[in-house]
Formats: C-alpha cells, structure tokens, sequence
C-alpha cells in the first residue's frame, strides 16, 4: 500500500503594501498588493507573470493583468 505525503515548500514572508492602481479605462483600484520581503513594486510589475492578487478596499481579490495597468502608486 502506498501513502501518499503532502510536500510542505518554505512559505516565504510577504508585506502588504498600500497603492493606488489606474487601469487604462480610467478605473482607480485603491487597496493593498502583497510582495515578498525582499521585492519592491515595480519588480513585481517586472516579472515575466502577467497577473498578480490586489485586494482591494472591501476585501475582494482581483487579479490584475498589467498590460490593464497605466500607472501604479504605492504608499510605502
């Protein structure tokens, strides 16, 4: 018989940031995006991966695509 064991990889510590993101229809997102300790906001807007989770001020998760994206301001 054969058991099968759950992986457990290292979680990695995130910050919740504050911003303001503007889409390029004129929609202004305003909540928190989470980034790992280590990364700032424009190399999470860097990366190769085209959407990334924004929570906005009522608790919904959105994922925002970055080619939506016209300008992002962050409060750190």
């Amino acid at each position: 018989m054969r058991v099968a064991v759950a992986v457990r990889y290292p979680q990695i510590p995130k910050v919740k940031i504050r911003a303001d993101i503007a889409l390029v229809d004129g929609t202004v997102l305003r909540g928190h995006v989470f980034l790992e300790v280590t990364t700032r906001v424009q190399d999470m807007l860097n990366a190769p991966i085209p959407f990334f989770p924004f929570v906005d001020e009522a608790g919904v998760v959105r994922l925002v695509h970055k080619v939506a994206i016209a300008q992002v301001r962050p409060y750190e």
